[in-house]
């Protein structure tokens, strides 16, 4: 049992590699708790989201900066996509399986295609 214990310290000290908080200096929308590794995850999987490199949302080579409208844009989108299943699809059967993200609208594009005539139109406002 000893033994069993001495194994798994470097199994547990390996797992926590990507655990540690990173110092980042303008996460806004996103959890500040997130490790380095799970944000570099998350913007890979924005990236392929959208078809897009980094420099399509970020001032490379300072990714903290707010320069580029489209990373305010995207701050919006992640609120956004956060209410949506924050509000709406909590509580519904398989919610945590079916979250909506960027690519459930974007499919690998800049924009979202579009997915039938008319849908580029606003809805008429209610009088």
């Amino acid at each position: 049992m000893r033994a069993m214990r001495w194994l798994m310290v470097p199994i547990l000290v390996g797992a926590m590699g990507g655990v540690a908080m990173a110092d980042f200096k303008n996460l806004q929308v996103l959890p500040k708790s997130m490790s380095k590794d799970e944000l570099k995850a998350y913007m890979k999987a924005q990236s392929k989201a959208l078809g897009v490199e980094c420099d399509f949302c970020h001032d490379v080579p300072d990714m903290a900066s707010d320069k580029n409208e489209k990373k305010l844009i995207a701050r919006k989108m992640i609120q956004m996509t956060n209410d949506i299943n924050d509000k709406w699809l909590k509580g519904m059967k398989d919610a945590d399986k079916n979250k909506v993200s960027c690519a459930t609208c974007h499919q690998g594009h800049e924009l979202p295609p579009k997915a039938m005539p008319g849908a580029e139109k606003a809805p008429p406002e209610k009088k």
